[in-house]
Formats: C-alpha cells, structure tokens, sequence
C-alpha cells in the first residue's frame, strides 16, 4: 500500500542514529552490516519495545542513509514516502525526505558525509521533486536528532547549488501522481468509459485556493455533494504537477452531459491563478489524451459547453483555451496504471493476476504487473466465480468475498491487508487512545475496540476492519489534519485552521477579511448563496451549519446561532481535513 507522498510541499529531514559514539570511520566495509542493523533494529523489536509501545516498521524508516566515507545507501528511496519524521507535524512523513547521517550523538560528521547529503539533496531536488525545506528532525519532533548534524543544518552547508523550480522547471517534463501518491480515498462506485468515447478535452478550475489539495476537493465532491468520487479525470497545480482523479477511463462528474464524452482536467485555483507551467502541463495532458485516444480531442472549456451556466474556468483560462491553449511541449510521465485503468488501491495489478492464476484461471495471466484486456478479463471471471458483480475492479468487495473463497479471511480478526496488526495497533495508540494498546502484533478484543475507536474519530464506519477507506481517512487525519482541541472554543488556534483551509492568512485573529473568504468558500463548496458581506450573521452561521452536517454528519440545527455545538463541529471537519 502506497501511502500518499508529496515532497514537493516539503523538502528533506536530516537525521542522526543516536546516542552513543564511534560509529565506523575506517572500514567501510563495516557500513554496509550498520544499515543491516539499522533496518533491523526498525522492523524487529525486542518484547520490552513492543510493551513500550515502540512501532515494528514495515522497512527501514529512511530514504536514504549516508555514512562517514560519503557513500549513500539506498533506504526506502525516492517513490516510497518516509517513516522516519514521526506525527508530531502534520506531512512530516508525507512531505520530507528522510536523510540519516550515519553517526550518533558523540560523533562528529567527516566533510565527505557532508558534501555527499548536500549533493544527495540536490539530485532529489532536481529529479525526485524534492521542495526547499531542510530540517532537522527536532524541528519537526521532541528529539535532538540530527546531533552535531544540527550545526549544519542550521548555517546552511547543506544547501545545494541553485536547483531547477518545481515541476523540473520550464522546459523540463511533467509527471501525472497516481491516486495512490496523493492518498485517494477508494470510490464508492466506478462506471468504465472505453477510450473510442472521448472526443472532447474540457479544462476547469476548482475556484478554492491554490493551497488545496485533491484530497480535499475529493472530499467535498463525496462528502458535501455525494458524488462517487472527486469529479474530475485529473487536476494540475500552480507548478505543473499533474493529478490522477478518475483517470483515463472511468466516467467523469464535471460537466452535466459530457462526462462520458470529454475528459475533464480542473485546475487547483482560482481565475488569472494559472502559472505558464500550468499551462504547458495542461497542453501536455491534451497531446498525450489525444495519442492515448488514438484521435484529436475538441479543446473545450467548461462554461463553453452547450447547457452550461458557469463562469468556470474563469476568463484567464477561457482566453487560454479560446486562443489554442499555447505553451510549451513537454514530454508526459505516466505514473497511472496506463490507459486501462485497473483499481489498486486494494490490491497491485500483479497481485490481482496471481489470484486470479490460483483460482485456476487458463489461460495463465503472466504476472506482470500490467492492466490490460487478458488482466480484466481474468478478473471479471475470478469476480464471477466468488459471487460479486463483474465489474473488473479489484475493490473492498471482491477482496472481501476472495479472501472469504479461498479461506484467507482468517479466525483471528483484523483486516491484515493494508496493514499490519502492530501497525494498526500503534496507529490507535498514536492517535492517543488510552488505555495504550501492546503493540504485540495479536489480534483481540482490546485491539478491535481501539480500532473502531480509531475509525470514529477519523469518520470513517466503525467496523474494525482497517481496510482502504480507514488507512486513508487515517493518513487523511495524520498529513492533513489540524489536530486542534474540540472544545468548542473559537479561539486562535482554531481561527488559524480555518484560515489555512479556507485560503487567507493564518494570523490567528478572526475579522471580516476572514469572514468574507469563509463566505465566499461556502459558496463554492455548499452552493450557499449567501452575500459576500464580511458579516457574520444567521445566513451566513447557518449555510456553515448546512456545510458542516454534509461534510461530517454534524447533525447540527441549522438554526444560524453561533455557538459551540457549531464551533465543536467545525473543529471535527478541521481535524478530518474535510471542511
């Protein structure tokens, strides 16, 4: 399972071993059984550890390690996001590289240690995505990591030389992120579109900040509007990053009566907000859809459409369109499954072809990890023979009913498949349920009633069973959460999270600029209608009512007082990222 991994918001944490002193410097050979050990010692913990409520790690917890001779190791590297930066700041994990520089706190690093993190952070700049950031881990944690690190972090040594802007800079390619990168939720249902469809390329715009992300606008269109799904195929950034939403061929939900005809690509912002690189990602998507549909698409936009009355994608993007959406060509990485499609939120392609070949499927799928026609038409045979719906998608359902088949649901309780039952149980002690749970790896009583604690407070159903929706509605809390205190107190802490989400300055003070920008987000994300006044009255308290009992169920009285029912909900929403 691919947690959600954007670097790009972030940069690099620097980190040490820890105390102690006299790590290797004179046989290198010696470095290499140290990142043994290292690995070890994070995915194997002693009795004592796991009582302590010490996590198992499922690999070594860095992308990269870095020893006195200035050798870099391969950890987790750049396409698997860290575990190293702990949860005590929300993206820690989720938007900074892990660098450990192999010393601990009596040691002092070698020059060459040195020049090789700050070259490590220059190539990860440049071809990885890595933002601008270098931190120490106690910035980010109540550790002294990084040690005598520390120093050179803070005077700037590490700093590579200039590097290009994110995105690769102009002239450089684009990548389209899969779901899975961005932490997706799972959709609730899927209706496929072959690619002989499309005949039509339609760009909008999301009319919210450029500081959203599409795990946000996800939540809106599911949570608020009650679509199956975010709306859109895809969505591009201010840096020309590119985002899978429902990919190339899954029915959209962007334009009334074009959604299986056009393509739908939104950009996260709001009008004359387009940079140029947003535009050359764009007209890169359009050139590669049209190689992928084996034709040229209708260049469109949304309020151009027959039947649409919509200002979007507002007119900076109109003219855009209008005057042939001109830019640069760039090249195109498809980090999606390919045109096909094939769901692996729950299951990886090649996983799906090997169940499929143990079910006694003939031909034999080569296991590959490829979708394609033979791959689908295994899986719909596999869903035919364990009784659900022959859709061709891998979801919650068919992993449920397969495991069920084949007996791998087992006696001993706790979905296992996403991830594991130590690491479900430090993931509730995380979240601070008391008593702490042993993180022992045994499913029982104590665990299932911490997990399904766990899924009330991130919203998800409170089954027990830590499958694809709760691990992301877990990563949803952990990298985007505000982790404030629901007291219905509307105090700083609060306003600044509201400010963060609604796209204004997070001063912290609560007045009319404030309440203009929560105004016009209600408008955009509940339809609200109200006026754009800067005055917070019973319109205005009641459609934020309205909102919240979409977004999270409140069950609040729209009523329009202002209060801390109304306040406790808002912090709930802003805790969930869903507000």
């Amino acid at each position: 399972m691919t947690d959600p991994w954007t670097p790009w918001l972030g940069g690099v944490v620097i980190h040490h071993h820890g105390p102690g002193s006299g790590f290797p410097k004179a046989a290198h050979q010696e470095c290499y059984q140290q990142v043994w050990d290292i690995q070890d010692q994070a995915m194997n913990k002693w009795i004592w550890e796991k009582l302590l409520g010490k996590d198992e790690f499922d690999d070594i917890p860095y992308n990269y390690l870095v020893c006195q001779h200035g050798w870099v190791f391969e950890g987790r590297g750049a396409k698997v996001r860290s575990a190293a930066n702990d949860i005590e700041t929300p993206g820690a994990n989720k938007n900074y590289f892990a660098i450990m520089g192999m010393i601990e706190s009596g040691d002092q690093p070698s020059q060459a240690m040195l020049t090789s993190i700050r070259e490590l952070i220059g190539h990860l700049r440049q071809h990885e995505q890595a933002g601008a950031e270098i931190k120490g881990h106690r910035e980010v944690a109540t550790t002294e990591c990084p040690a005598n690190l520390y120093p050179y972090v803070r005077n700037g040594s590490l700093e590579p030389p200039s590097a290009p802007p994110p995105g690769g800079g102009v002239g450089g390619g684009v990548n389209i992120y899969t779901r899975s990168q961005w932490g997706a939720r799972p959709p609730l249902a899927v209706e496929r579109v072959p690619l002989t469809a499309r005949t039509g390329f339609t760009v909008h715009y999301s009319a919210g900040p450029p500081s959203q992300t599409p795990r946000q606008i996800q939540n809106y269109h599911m949570d608020s509007n009650g679509w199956d799904d975010i709306g859109y195929n895809f969505l591009v950034d201010r840096d020309g990053r590119i985002y899978e939403g429902r990919g190339w061929q899954t029915q959209g939900a962007h334009a009334t009566g074009y959604n299986t005809s056009h393509l739908g690509v939104c950009f996260i912002g709001r009008d004359g907000e387009a940079t140029a690189r947003t535009a050359s990602a764009v007209r890169a998507l359009y050139h590669y859809a049209n190689r992928l549909c084996g034709r040229t698409l209708d260049k469109t936009w949304h309020g151009g459409l027959p039947g649409q009355s919509t200002q979007c994608p507002g007119s900076a993007l109109r003219d855009w369109v209008q005057g042939g959406m001109q830019g640069d060509d760039l090249p195109i990485t498809d980090g999606t499954d390919g045109a096909s499609g094939g769901m692996t939120s729950v299951r990886t392609v090649a996983a799906q072809q090997r169940a499929v070949n143990g079910l006694g499927y003939k031909p034999q799928l080569t296991v590959d990890g490829f979708w394609g026609p033979l791959t689908e038409a295994g899986v719909r045979w596999l869903q035919a023979r364990i009784g659900v719906d022959a859709d061709g998608l891998w979801g919650p359902r068919t992993e449920t009913e397969y495991k069920r088949h084949t007996g791998e649901a087992g006696a001993g309780g706790g979905m296992t498949s996403v991830r594991s039952v130590g690491s479900q149980q430090g993931a509730v002690n995380r979240l601070g349920h008391t008593p702490r749970l042993s993180v022992d790896g045994v499913w029982g009583p104590q665990t299932e009633a911490g997990v399904r604690w766990l899924q009330t407070k991130v919203g998800v159903g409170a089954d027990g069973l830590w499958g694809p929706q709760t691990e992301a509605a877990y990563n949803g809390h952990a990298d985007e959460g505000a982790r404030i205190a629901v007291d219905g107190v509307f105090g700083p802490v609060t306003i600044a999270a509201v400010q963060r989400a609604i796209g204004t300055a997070p001063d912290g003070a609560w007045g009319p600029a404030s309440i203009r920008a929560l105004q016009r987000h209600l408008n955009t994300w509940s339809d609200s209608a109200i006026t754009v006044d800067g005055a917070m009255g019973a319109a205005t308290v009641s459609a934020l009512q309205r909102h919240l009992n979409r977004m999270v169920g409140a069950g609040l009285t729209t009523d329009g007082i202002w209060g801390p029912a109304t306040i406790r909900a808002m912090q709930h929403a802003l805790n969930l990222g869903k507000f």
